[in-house]
């Protein structure tokens, strides 16, 4: 008896638990409107064919048919109200086959929809909702069929050896419906499960997975500011020149309309555009003077020595092209390789326009930095032959607008924090 009524008690714990979430809720509020169209239709079908029969007593039912299946068919349908709209089918259920059944509707026959109703109830409503059902119109039969003021009415109806197997035979076939409908709820229900525990478990690990990957991300930024401080440290005309083109040129980036990752990129590879700096000697790298044609060669191969560098990290192969090409030129007069207008790669061609910008405005020992309107004039002068067009119009904007000395105090105050990190350190 304790195990039949544990049995009991977790069953209609189990049955009070809907099956109906997420994508399977959406596909049952699809399936409740259908059926409440047909249903609707049906309603207003019967209701004329009664019309038209003289069957008066038969409007009523069919009035409620066509009316409960439009109001369940908003609810589902178009206010998208699963609890609203269940109201309608169950209350239908409750009294239209009732009346059917005490009234003999249709020569007695219609008192077999209500072996049906229970079934779509399961499936369309709730498995609990069915069982009630089923539960209430085994009552309503016993009480109907076998007490004798009310057989002896309905007999008008229906036969005698019908009404007195037809409420065994019902509860029969309930109880058969019933069980079955409570394994189906209790399979969706560990389906739900265990597809809730897999979500679970994938938003934990991405979760993981992000955290890591931007740990990484932020290892990785520091190795390469880290990088470009030593490139910089080496050659001490330039000190922070890398800090500052990266920052011109994220800036171009994101003026350009540039997804966030490529403009995250697009920093990286500027901060390391010189890293082939090197490999240059410093006598040749700091000559307190003007270079000679064969020491300016030597120079030259800081692009050719950089992109080797870098190519060997599959990770940083765009770094390495802007390493690489960073002193071509739009006409095709620049080196390593002489590559000419749009076969120099993109990002290598933001890099040239920050890089050159910040050579012109940075002091050298045998010259001072340029003034803002000789630097300006300096970019027009090479657009198209050392610039790319397009590329340096932005820029200029850029530059017109104060956008660039905005960017250039920023890049400046992150220099000075990671110099006194470096001394801390």
């Amino acid at each position: 008896m304790n195990r039949l009524w544990n049995w009991f008690r977790s069953t209609r714990k189990t049955l009070n638990r809907s099956i109906f979430t997420g994508e399977r809720l959406q596909a049952n509020l699809h399936a409740l409107t259908y059926v409440s169209i047909f249903t609707a239709a049906l309603g207003v079908v019967l209701f004329f064919l009664n019309l038209a029969s003289g069957r008066y007593l038969m409007l009523i039912p069919a009035g409620v048919t066509a009316v409960f299946g439009g109001a369940c068919g908003v609810c589902a349908g178009i206010v998208k109200k699963r609890k609203a709209a269940i109201v309608f089918p169950v209350l239908f259920c409750a009294v239209a086959f009732v009346y059917y059944t005490v009234s003999g509707a249709y020569d007695g026959v219609a008192i077999l929809w209500s072996m049906l109703a229970p079934i779509g109830l399961c499936y369309f409503v709730s498995v609990k909702h069915g069982i009630l059902i089923s539960v209430y119109y085994t009552v309503f039969f016993a009480a109907a069929f076998y007490i004798p003021a009310f057989r002896s009415y309905l007999g008008q109806f229906y036969t005698s050896a019908f009404m007195t197997r037809f409420p065994v035979i019902y509860a029969s076939i309930s109880a058969f419906t019933a069980i079955a409908m409570i394994q189906y709820h209790k399979g969706v229900l560990l389906e739900n499960d265990y597809a809730d525990k897999l979500a679970a478990e994938v938003k934990l690990q991405t979760k993981y997975a992000t955290e890591r990957a931007d740990r990484l991300a932020s290892i990785n930024d520091e190795v390469v500011d880290m990088m470009a401080l030593t490139v910089d440290a080496k050659d001490r005309y330039t000190n922070g020149h890398s800090f500052r083109v990266a920052a011109y040129a994220t800036a171009l980036a994101e003026n350009l309309g540039w997804p966030e990752e490529e403009v995250r990129s697009m920093h990286r590879e500027a901060m390391l555009h010189d890293i082939g700096k090197i490999g240059i000697p410093d006598a040749v790298l700091n000559k307190p003077g003007r270079l000679t044609p064969e020491e300016f060669d030597v120079i030259k191969a800081h692009a050719a020595i950089g992109g080797r560098i870098l190519s060997t990290s599959v990770n940083l192969a765009r770094a390495a092209d802007v390493a690489r090409c960073h002193h071509e030129r739009y006409d095709g007069g620049g080196y390593p390789a002489g590559l000419k207008g749009e076969d120099i790669p993109l990002h290598a061609r933001v890099v040239t326009i920050a890089d050159s910008y910040d050579a012109m405005r940075s002091d050298r020992v045998y010259r001072k930095g340029l003034s803002p309107d000789k630097i300006r004039e300096e970019l027009v002068r090479g657009r198209g032959t050392q610039f790319d067009p397009l590329l340096l119009d932005v820029f200029l904007s850029m530059a017109d607008s104060g956008e660039l000395d905005r960017v250039n105090e920023s890049a400046d105050r992150q220099l000075e924090k990671l110099h006194s990190l470096k001394n801390t350190v």
